[in-house]
């Protein structure tokens, strides 16, 4: 009995069941916490942007310009 005690505490899927409850019980409590709610569409999205950053990183790379 103590053995399988020991194997489930030691069982990944147990912490991840665990993990996700206080979780969902944390949530309830407290509100969804800023990170989970993910992040603000600041960019402009698209291909087209893309390219300008690629473009952009290119250029200061062969002007040997340090990253922000």
């Amino acid at each position: 009995m103590w053995l399988r005690f020991f194997e489930l505490l030691a069982s990944p899927t147990f912490h991840r069941a665990v993990r996700r409850v206080h979780k969902s019980i944390q949530d309830l409590r407290h509100g969804k916490a800023p990170e989970d709610m993910g992040g603000t569409n600041i960019d402009k999205p698209g291909i087209k942007h893309f390219f300008q950053l690629f473009r952009d990183e290119l250029r200061d790379q062969l002007r040997n310009k340090p990253k922000n």
